[in-house]
């Protein structure tokens, strides 16, 4: 009975001894976060909207605004949008009387692919690193939470998807077409916050909706200057692209950000690690015009 306990722990210790270390697979995770931007621009939906002098339809009428005027919104309050005339002067108008809408810049957006589109490695560009951000985007020692960082120079803007990054979003826009729901606009801006969100991760060594370099998602967006009315973040840690998508879709959270309705918007950034093999960062926004 001894000799057959011992010859069993040895062939135990056999088993261990010689497992391939390449059997041991790598970790994977997903995360999600969604938020609402400021609304600082709507447009009148109404036949007609009187903008009125006081929060409230008892004061007088400064101006009366006709569909498709595009506003100033200050603020909310309850349901009336404190808005800025084109004279200066402030009024307030019923919020049911208007939608809120983005104005932004020069925005780079890449035109729309073709979902069922199988990705060309000709599409790849090269990857914007850490390295090529200004010193003032980079962490600095704080005893206290950091603030968000200023956004790097215009001049590392990209100019199209990595062949993995189209092959994400061609998933993420099948998934909407599944839903009869309207594809989502590559938006270069936003794909290169999302590269440099991903390699921050990696420098860094975290996993987590907050950069201890950049904040947020929505404070990072901020800081690099875009404009948004929602915005979402998803985050994964997978080898392969259609494992983290699957495993994204499966989660409600993420599923509820790659199938939101309110989305118009994605930049997706990918980069190489060693922990999970690859670190996908999806960011989402609304720009409604």
């Amino acid at each position: 009975m001894k000799k057959k306990v011992l010859f069993l722990l040895f062939l135990c210790f056999l088993l261990v001894s010689c497992r391939n270390p390449m059997d041991e697979r790598m970790e994977t995770d997903e995360s999600s976060i969604f938020g609402m931007g400021e609304v600082e621009y709507c447009r009148i939906t109404a036949d007609t909207a009187d903008v009125k002098a006081g929060i409230g339809n008892d004061f007088n009428t400064i101006k009366t605004l006709n569909r498709d005027d595009v506003i100033r919104v200050l603020s909310q309050v309850d349901d009336r949008y404190v808005v800025q005339l084109d004279n200066n002067e402030v009024g307030s108008i019923d919020t049911t009387d208007a939608t809120p809408v983005v104005r932004d810049g020069n925005v780079q957006q890449l035109q729309t692919m073709d979902p069922d589109r199988e990705p060309q490695i000709e599409d790849a560009v090269p990857e914007v690193q850490a390295g090529d951000q200004p010193p003032e985007a980079e962490a600095q020692p704080q005893t206290q939470s950091p603030a968000p960082q200023a956004a790097p120079a215009r001049d590392t803007a990209i100019e199209g998807l990595s062949a993995v990054e189209e092959q994400m979003i061609n998933l993420v826009n099948q998934e909407r077409e599944r839903n009869n729901l309207p594809i989502l606009q590559v938006d270069l801006e936003v794909t290169r916050v999302a590269r440099i969100k991903s390699q921050d991760m990696v420098d860094q060594n975290y996993f987590s909706h907050y950069s201890p370099t950049y904040g947020s998602p929505f404070e990072m967006l901020d800081s690099f200057g875009i404009k948004y009315l929602h915005a979402g973040e998803n985050l994964a840690g997978n080898p392969s692209v259609e494992d983290a998508h699957t495993s994204l879709m499966n989660s409600s959270g993420h599923r509820k950000n790659i199938l939101s309705p309110d989305f118009t918007h994605i930049g997706i950034g990918v980069k190489p690690s060693g922990r999970y093999g690859q670190i996908f960062t999806q960011l989402f926004i609304s720009k409604p015009q």
